[in-house]
């Protein structure tokens, strides 16, 4: 770790209930290497690590690991990094994550699910 990344505050890890639930469903491995890319990747360093989505999922993020992937949104003026959505990447299939959070961001619960997040942050971070 650099002596400037060690002097910035980590990032705080919060969870809208759709990625709560999905990572509950997720094999204990892949919880596992889950636990460690966001503990030690994502809290401290999320540009670093991560790569920015464009198009409909744009001013959202992504991280792979194993054939996973992490979507989550940052808000750097709170230090906060809401993950939105974990799932496998299958090009082309419905089941795939990015389609997935798209129709959940289309039909608005995704915005319903970060504005929950958000009302929670202790009044000293809003």
């Amino acid at each position: 770790m650099t002596e400037e990344s060690g002097s910035r505050p980590p990032f705080e890890l919060r969870y809208t209930a759709d990625a709560g639930a999905e990572i509950k469903k997720l094999d204990g491995s892949i919880r596992k290497q889950l636990r460690k890319v966001l503990e030690k990747k994502l809290a401290v360093d999320l540009e670093g690590y991560g790569l920015p989505l464009r198009g409909p999922l744009a001013n959202y993020w992504k991280h792979e690991f194993a054939n996973h992937r992490v979507i989550y949104r940052i808000y750097a003026a709170h230090l906060i990094v809401v993950v939105c959505a974990v799932g496998v990447r299958k090009h082309g299939d419905v089941e795939d994550v990015y389609r997935q959070l798209e129709s959940v961001a289309q039909t608005g619960r995704l915005a319903e699910q970060l504005a929950l997040v958000l009302k929670t942050l202790p009044s000293g971070k809003k």
